[in-house]
């Protein structure tokens, strides 16, 4: 593979990734919430923040069976 065609790859994987989080964990409700109270000194309730960290397990989890799958194919070739 060249150098370009390796960060061609790279950056649709990172594209990929990207779109696996925004689904998974901004889509929450809970987000915005947590945005809001971002730097206010307000934490958001308990069951809020464990909603979001479930959405980031989930999209953490996702995201490494898309990097695995992406490895696997590169071996393939």
């Amino acid at each position: 593979m060249s150098p370009q065609s390796n960060k061609e790859t790279a950056m649709a994987l990172g594209d990929e990734i990207d779109e696996i989080f925004r689904r998974e964990v901004k889509s929450l409700p809970a987000y915005p919430k947590a945005q809001a109270a971002a730097g206010s000194g307000v934490a958001p309730p308990v069951d809020e923040m464990n909603h979001l960290l479930m959405g980031l397990v989930i999209a953490s989890q996702r995201s490494l069976h898309v990097l695995a799958k992406s490895i696997e194919d590169m071996g393939n070739v």
